[in-house]
């Protein structure tokens, strides 16, 4: 049948096409429209008899989506110190030289936006650090330590709890905002020397409950143990002069009516319905009735937090009604579509599984076994053959720009693969050494094969071993190994992505002297440690790289190739930490410790051995 349409579209004349609705409607059955559509009634039937069980699971999501955006924001600030304590530990900053620290603290700050500021409070009480303000100014805090800071004159006494780990502290007033902090150690030489500090606002909590309350077209708002109120959906403003305002006195009659049952002076309809949520019935006074949601947390403070929502009693009656019409509707419309649907099974079932089957390999990214979706007689399939076929090239294409595992994580959960993480990943730099001199000598036609050739041979190695090429820098390329995936394996995959670059690179190399032309020698730099990554750049316009001192690194490593190559073909340094993040691997020579250009200390550089050495 393909044959025979590919025949007809050769000879000129037009295709003919059968609507799928005149099908379906052709091949119908009313025996299964009855069968399917009774079982549908009784699923309607069962669901209504069971609102409140469905009720009650719509305020457990509820509030437990409250809860984890909570739990989210308080994990970005609880990463902010413990980066700084890795950091402070392997001397990348020192406490209180602003020069030292501040890169590093303005880094944190434009990618953890939940973070409003990070303090580093010296053991003399001292905080240096920075701050956002509301306009996203970026300004520097530098204050003396208070009597206070110091229990008994005591200078070695710090001011928070010096913990190992991120510990939560009391909410304080700061210009009357809110702010919560959390801590952690900063400790070198088995002493803690200090402590880092990252501030949450007010602003983050407002932020989660007006997105709660808008979604799920409820109010939600947040109470503190005093019974104060401190983030509220409908009206963010109202917190602006006010950080705190007391439940009893809270300008919302639904509200009030709530505080006085906590008060007991209102009778009490609450009772637990599952996973410590309660839920409760409040009646105002003019007579207006209310459900409410509530559950403590300890997010983010010393103290227990309650996260409340509240419906209108009137609104989840007309849901019920509303959703009953819609269920009726949907019972008939559904005859219909069942009736319209069926058609000759077979006749349509191939062609949709072959569909099915192309989806499934875009979701893999699978582009290169895809096979192009033949033709097909019927024109809403011949359609979506024709869109899943530019849908390859457009991903084939598309693939060409951005890293695979990248656009993998993209096609499988959206936006979320590009957030901002921090996590240990392994850097390397490539550059060919004399590559201008040379292409000066060449036609730029010439210049691009010539780039074009080596640059296929570096990323087939640097993609074999699970790397994800970053950008081409001229006659170089940037390449990281643990991310987009997380890979505890990302040293010695760099390591062997690097001999096998070594080994491709060497025969590359007699090639071309076998042709006449001159080899190539090429030095590359690989350096291991804690990083950004994630989506940089503007608002229509990003990059997903790496951020941090391990990028400098290991460019730093591939510079100082110049100084140790001499005759080689090609020279590949790795720093001390990605030897032994890869397992101290056999095959390297420790080539001297080395000061690199931005470094204070010098670091120890070892030569990965390619097979002709």
């Amino acid at each position: 049948m393909v044959a025979r349409a590919d025949k007809i579209a050769a000879s000129g004349k037009k295709r003919r096409t059968v609507s799928l609705k005149l099908l379906m409607v052709a091949g119908f059955g009313g025996l299964m429209a009855l069968a399917v559509g009774g079982v549908l009634a009784m699923s309607i039937y069962a669901n209504f008899t069971n609102t409140f069980s469905f009720l009650n699971r719509q305020a457990i999501q509820l509030i437990n989506r409250m809860e984890r955006s909570i739990e989210r924001d308080a994990q970005e600030a609880e990463r902010v110190v413990r980066g700084l304590a890795q950091l402070y530990t392997a001397g990348e900053f020192e406490i209180g030289v602003p020069a030292s620290q501040n890169s590093i603290l303005m880094t944190l700050l434009l990618t953890e936006r939940v973070v409003e500021h990070i303090e580093i409070v010296d053991k003399d009480g001292k905080r240096t650090g920075l701050a956002r303000r509301p306009n996203n100014e970026i300004v520097t805090i530098d204050t003396a330590p208070q009597p206070s800071d110091t229990p008994n004159g005591n200078a070695d006494a710090l001011p928070l709890a010096a913990t190992h780990d991120p510990v939560w502290n009391t909410p304080t007033m700061h210009r009357g905002h809110l702010f919560h902090t959390v801590s952690e150690a900063l400790i070198r030489h088995q002493k803690t020397q200090g402590i880092a500090v990252a501030a949450v606002g007010a602003y983050s909590l407002n932020r989660i409950v007006s997105e709660i309350g808008r979604d799920n077209d409820t109010t939600a708002l947040i109470v503190n143990a005093d019974q104060e109120i401190i983030a509220y959906s409908r009206d963010p403003e109202l917190f602006r002069d006010n950080p705190t305002i007391a439940i009893a006195t809270f300008p919302d009659d639904a509200i009030k009516a709530y505080a006085a049952e906590l008060n007991g002076t209102e009778e009490e309809h609450s009772r637990t319905i599952a996973d410590n949520l309660q839920i409760s019935s409040v009646t105002t006074e003019d007579g207006n009735d209310y459900i409410f949601l509530s559950r403590e947390i300890t997010t983010m403070s010393t103290r227990a937090y309650t996260l409340i929502a509240y419906f209108d009693a009137a609104d989840v009656g007309s849901e019920l009604r509303r959703a009953l019409m819609a269920a009726v509707f949907g019972v008939l419309a559904f005859f219909l579509a069942v009736i319209l649907a069926i058609v000759f099974g077979n006749r349509l079932s191939n062609p949709l599984m072959r569909i099915a089957a192309s989806a499934k390999r875009f979701a893999d990214l699978d582009l290169n076994s895809y096979a192009p979706l033949p033709k097909s007689r019927v024109r809403e399939i011949d359609e979506q053959a024709g869109a899943m076929n530019s849908m390859h090239t457009a991903l084939t294409q598309f693939g060409q720009y951005v890293p695979k595992e990248l656009v993998r994580r993209l096609m499988q959960t959206g936006t979320e693969a590009t957030r901002s993480v921090e996590w240990d990943i392994t850097v390397m730099f490539t550059d060919v050494v004399g590559f201008t001199s040379m292409s000066e000598q060449l036609s730029a036609g010439d210049v691009v094969k010539m780039l074009n050739e080596h640059f296929e041979l570096l990323c087939s190695q640097i993609e074999s071993r699970q790397g994800t090429v970053d950008k081409f820098l001229g006659d170089g390329l940037m390449a990281f190994w643990g991310a987009p995936e997380a890979d505890s394996d990302h040293a010695s995959n760099a390591i062997e992505a690097a001999r096998q670059i070594a080994a491709s690179f060497q025969e590359d190399n007699l090639r071309r002297v076998k042709n006449g032309q001159p080899p190539l020698r090429l030095r590359i730099g690989i350096h291991t440690g804690s990083a950004v990554i994630g989506n940089i750049g503007s608002h229509d316009r990003h990059n997903y790289t790496v951020i941090g001192d391990i990028v400098n690194v290991a460019s730093r490593l591939e510079q100082l190739g110049k100084e140790l190559i001499e005759d080689d073909d090609i020279i590949i340094l790795a720093s001390a930490d990605c030897r032994t993040a890869a397992g101290n691997p056999a095959h390297m020579t420790h080539a001297g410790s080395h000061e690199l250009r931005g470094r204070r200390q010098p670091i120890d550089v070892f030569r990965l051995m390619t097979d002709k050495e």
